[in-house]
């Protein structure tokens, strides 16, 4: 397990040498997200995010980063995790550039070690009417399958890094390229016209309209660790036990209204323990949160503890 996420944070993206870093007096800009290129990208539940574990990753290797982590997330499936799960880190590169073809030509030409060698030609395909460009890399560490996926949004490069144990999950990472769709427009305008009453039309204001309910709150962790009612204690990892590795390790959470967990993401702690904290934590199950008397989704941070024993 330790090899897996190690990979995780392996980069093996478009080389550096093509991108202008930021100066005293051209500072860094702010951090950008997926949904400032004006896209949504929904991952299925079988999906971990850790997109906070890389960004800090980056952070604390590079003090003046050419760009920005916009998603990571690896695959698991059923509850399991293992050193084979698919992953993929997603980012957006500051400087403006369109060409997508002639940029992976540049990493073959500047391909200076068998690490990054790429293998095959560029192929083109297209997913969900987005054009894409990719390229398959030798294999990395334990003989893992790895690829870069390209495509503009914006004037700026979104490059995909893959890696996973075979073609198949490389397949499967590119198969999430089809949930990629334009976010809808924000018209206020709009909305101000539609909330005005048709022409024509009697006015009906209720006397006493009820509150509209959130869809979701951010609760505490104390407050979420009183509806607990199912706890599954995870695994210590046995390379982990071995090589005295322990911390505590940080996720954020949703919990469905029934009290399921629906969505995790990694925020801090030894990547080594992660994914049996993941493995543990998507079995438990809590008291359904109730505001005004009805069931509604709660956000709330989840701290797994792994500390050794003599």
């Amino acid at each position: 397990m330790k090899l897996f996420w190690i990979c995780l944070l392996i980069s093996f993206a478009l080389p550096a040498h093509s991108q202008t870093a930021p100066t005293a007096s051209n500072p860094a800009p702010p951090r950008l997200s997926i949904a400032d290129f004006g896209l949504g990208y929904p991952l299925s539940n079988d999906w971990v995010r850790a997109t906070e574990l890389l960004r800090t990753k980056v952070a604390s290797e590079n003090s003046t980063p050419t760009f920005d982590v916009l998603l990571a997330a690896v695959y698991v499936p059923k509850s399991k995790i293992s050193e084979s799960s698919p992953f993929f880190s997603l980012r957006a590169y500051r400087q403006p550039n369109t060409n997508c073809r002639k940029s992976l030509e540049m990493m073959i030409a500047h391909s200076q070690d068998q690490k990054d060698k790429p293998e095959g030609d560029i192929t083109e395909f297209s997913a969900a009417a987005r054009d894409y460009f990719r390229l398959n890399l030798a294999h990395g560490l334990g003989g893992r399958h790895r690829c870069v996926i390209c495509t503009t949004a914006e004037g700026r490069l979104l490059v995909w890094e893959a890696g996973a144990p075979d073609e198949k999950g490389l397949d499967v990472i590119q198969a999430t390229l089809d949930s990629i769709a334009p976010l809808p427009p924000r018209s206020a305008a709009g909305s101000a016209q539609s909330s005005q009453p048709k022409e024509g039309a009697a006015e009906e204001v209720p006397a006493n309209p009820p509150p509209a309910l959130p869809k979701r709150v951010r609760v505490s962790q104390g407050v979420s660790k009183g509806l607990l009612v199912k706890k599954v204690a995870p695994l210590y990892p046995a390379d982990a036990r071995a090589a005295y590795i322990q911390g505590t390790v940080v996720l954020q959470a949703q919990i469905s209204p029934t009290g399921d967990i629906t969505d995790l993401e990694l925020v801090s702690g030894p990547v080594e323990l992660a994914g049996s904290a993941v493995a543990a934590i998507r079995q438990w199950k809590y008291k359904p949160y109730l505001l005004m008397g009805h069931p509604v989704a709660v956000e709330t941070q989840i701290q797994v503890n792994y500390q050794l024993t003599r």
